[in-house]
Order: C-alpha cells, then structure tokens, then sequence
C-alpha cells in the first residue's frame, strides 16, 4: 500500500514555513475519531489509523483509500507506538480516546511515544470546554500539564457540546423526555460532531505550526440554553425540570448531571475560565475564524428538529 503525504493549500503566512504532512490518529471510536478520519479523506488529505487490535471501530472506513493506512497497537506500549510512529514520519499525532470510560488516562504513554517518535504535535482528546485542575475532566488538564513537562507541544480543542449528543445529556435517547437539571436559562456552547472533525482538518492542514504549538483554539457552532433547545421539538417530547436525572437505564448519569449543572455558572461555554471561573461569550468562538466562510451547523439541523 502506498502512503502519500498530504498537499495542502498554503496560507500567506507559511510561504517561509513547511505546514505538517503526516497525521496519525489514535482512539478512533464512532463519536469524534471516525468523523476525523473521514474529514481527512474527504480533502484527499493522508492519515494514519492506529487502532486497538481487537478495536472493530475501523471497519466503517472504505478499504479501498490510498490516504488511509490502518495498522493495531497496544497503546498501553510507549515503544510499540513509538515504532508506528517514528516508521511513519508522523508529525502530527491526534488523540480522539474516550474520556466517559476512563480512556484519558493512557494520554501519557501516548506522549512519551509521540516525544521519543520526533512527533511536532499532540492534538489531545478534549473536545469539550477548557477542563478544571480539580473535578470533572480534571485528567485532561492532568494531561497538558504532563505534555509541558516533557516538551511536547500541544494543540486543546474546545468546541462545547457535540450538537448530537444533547438528547444523551438530557436522558432523551433513554426515557424519552427531555430532563433540564435546574433552570437551564444559562448559555452553553454547542458545536456539531461533523463541524468539529472538518474544524480539526483543516487547520491541521492550512495554518503554518507557529500558529498550532501550543494552543489552546475555541468553537462554537451555536450558543444557546437547554431551555430554549426543549423549545425545537415543540411539545413533541415532555420537557421535565428536575434536581437530578434518572439514574435507572441511563448509564453515566452522575457524567450527564454534572455537565447540565455547569451550565447554570457558566461552565459549558467555551469561554469559560476555570481559574477565574468566568465566562467570555467573545472568547468562546474566538478561533471560528480560522474556518474562513464556514457555515457552522445549528442544533435543529443536526436533530432533524
């Protein structure tokens, strides 16, 4: 199988310097990785899937794809990634592991591999709202703070809420009703799975490194409460207020719950400061622009509402 390198547009500003071409991606489940990788062909852009070896996640992309290359490694082996790696001349190595079931934390092997690789880049799986030291998603900032101290430079993308997993938060897709914990009468940031994936894609590819080290970039899609969301189905689901979601078939609850009452400080925008704990509705879509002439995707596109 033939591996070709990526031939992406040049902006102004990288005629004096190489843009990446080479992109491995680990952790590539059906929410946020697949998407990536189907972005990446869809731009006739190359990338390396680095899969479980008994991961069935891949077998949803076309075999017959000269820009996508599918090798199996045990991610818990800094050497064996390594190898991957440093074989295929990666710059860029994206991270999409599942945070919900505790996959964040083999972060750290992956970066001691991607450092002993030569790797440019980590693009770590955040995909969410700029995480706290302490609390709820606390691994990941345990994770960029790890990546600092090793030299590895890092790109965090924080794009809120996937569009598509609002009837999860809500407990929707288990109970059929639409539960706001609280008053939902806060903004949050919401941004759609396929917009986040083409987001990813092509900055990776248009913006010159100095642009990408060390960064941390913020999306919004759409920027809106869980209130004015019930109001999209239009009395076709009941809308239940409540201190605290079903816990009964609806797995992961304490997750959900805690997201939804973020909502009421602020603390589901992409603005949000975890250290001064404030929002900047400005700051929250800051790095929309990076996407020129994109036309971001709302919630009721998405849903079908």
């Amino acid at each position: 199988m033939t591996f070709r390198t990526a031939a992406s547009k040049p902006t102004q500003h990288s005629m004096s310097e190489a843009l990446f071409k080479s992109f491995a991606i680990v952790g590539a489940g059906p929410h946020i990785g697949i998407p990536i990788v189907k972005a990446f062909l869809a731009i006739g852009a190359p990338i390396l899937v680095i899969a479980r070896p008994t991961s069935t996640n891949t077998s949803v992309l076309p075999d017959d794809d000269l820009n996508l290359k599918v090798v199996r490694a045990d991610y818990t082996s800094a050497s064996e990634v390594s190898a991957i790696l440093r074989e295929n001349k990666v710059d860029v190595l994206i991270s999409t592991v599942t945070f919900v079931f505790g996959g964040v934390v083999v972060q750290d092997v992956l970066a001691d591999a991607a450092k002993e690789a030569g790797v440019k880049l980590f693009v770590p799986s955040e995909f969410g709202v700029s995480p706290p030291a302490v609390g709820l998603a606390h691994e990941k900032h345990d994770f960029a703070v790890y990546a600092k101290s090793i030299g590895l430079p890092t790109l965090r993308v924080y794009n809120g809420l996937f569009h598509d997993f609002v009837p999860w938060l809500t407990a929707l897709t288990e109970t059929g009703k639409f539960h706001i914990v609280s008053k939902g009468n806060m903004p949050g940031s919401f941004t759609a799975i396929s917009d986040v994936a083409g987001y990813v894609t092509h900055i990776l590819t248009t913006q010159p490194p100095s642009r990408l080290l060390d960064v941390e970039v913020r999306i919004e899609g759409q920027r809106t409460t869980l209130s004015e969301i019930s109001a999209l189905y239009k009395g076709s689901v009941p809308v239940v207020h409540c201190d605290a979601l079903p816990t009964e078939d609806v797995p992961a609850a304490d997750v959900r719950m805690r997201y939804q009452q973020g909502f009421d400080v602020g603390r589901a925008s992409c603005g949000w400061d975890p250290e001064t704990e404030t929002d900047d509705a400005e700051l929250a879509s800051k790095d929309n622009s990076l996407w020129e002439g994109h036309r971001w995707l709302t919630i009721g596109e998405v849903l079908g509402l």
